[in-house]
């Protein structure tokens, strides 16, 4: 009887692990929208495949007798759910679309700042926004975000890298904990830039408070500014 319970909690797994060991693409591979589908489908699962296992073997442990097959499959559903909200940190980047283009050069946005070369290399970012304020689990969250690189020497092209971070708030331990992040590096004029894009999210992210947190760096310098947000099932 022991076997056969044993057996049958790992046939209810084997799914989850297989999936977890399938191969990523390399980064930066342009993918289709079904090819995307399923390099998010493998992420995910490399990082609640995990959980389901832990899940699943506490749930045995905590049940009785002719309880522990059930008492396995709903901890390793709980273990996997609990899981979900760091996949999709850490697999941000196969979520995100992001369209980072000049709105001004260095000459217009001097102009409109006051920018004055005895101030050095400057990078500061002038409006980020997340939309939706609230949003269901599997939504998409809207980004949008304008920032500028400036230097002495405004004529010369720089490397700029755009980073967004998720955080999720641990009511628990009352503390922001950090998810996972995605980046994007460019080399380009100096002056205004806008940076929009969308993130979408696994069905089974957790409920709660959320921050997104947009970082610029560049020439030495960086900017940052964040926007908290709820994800809440309707």
């Amino acid at each position: 009887m022991r076997v056969s319970t044993h057996r049958r909690i790992a046939l209810a797994l084997v799914p989850a692990l297989l999936l977890a060991c399938a191969q990523l693409p390399k980064e930066g591979t342009a993918l289709t929208t079904d090819q995307r589908a399923e390099a998010q489908k493998t992420c995910v699962a490399q990082y609640t495949a995990a959980g389901a296992v832990g899940g699943a073997l506490l749930g045995m442990l905590i049940s009785g007798g002719n309880n522990r097959v059930q008492g396995a499959l709903i901890g390793g559903a709980a273990g996997g759910a609990l899981a979900y909200s760091i996949a999709w940190g850490k697999c941000l980047q196969l979520y995100s679309d992001v369209n980072s283009f000049p709105v001004a050069d260095a000459r217009q946005t001097a102009t409109t700042i006051g920018y004055d070369p005895r101030q050095g290399n400057l990078v500061r970012i002038e409006r980020f926004t997340v939309t939706p304020a609230q949003v269901a689990p599997g939504g998409t969250l809207n980004l949008a975000g304008s920032y500028y690189v400036m230097s002495p020497d405004g004529q010369r092209d720089v490397k700029v890298v755009e980073t967004r971070t998720v955080h999720f708030y641990d009511p628990q331990e009352r503390a922001w904990k950090e998810l996972g992040s995605e980046e994007s590096s460019v080399t380009a004029a100096q002056g205004t830039r806008r940076s929009d894009g969308r993130t979408g999210m696994p069905q089974e992210v957790a409920e709660g408070r959320y921050r997104i947190t947009f970082k610029v760096a560049a020439l030495g310098r960086e900017d940052k500014a964040s926007q908290e947000i709820v994800i809440r099932k309707s």
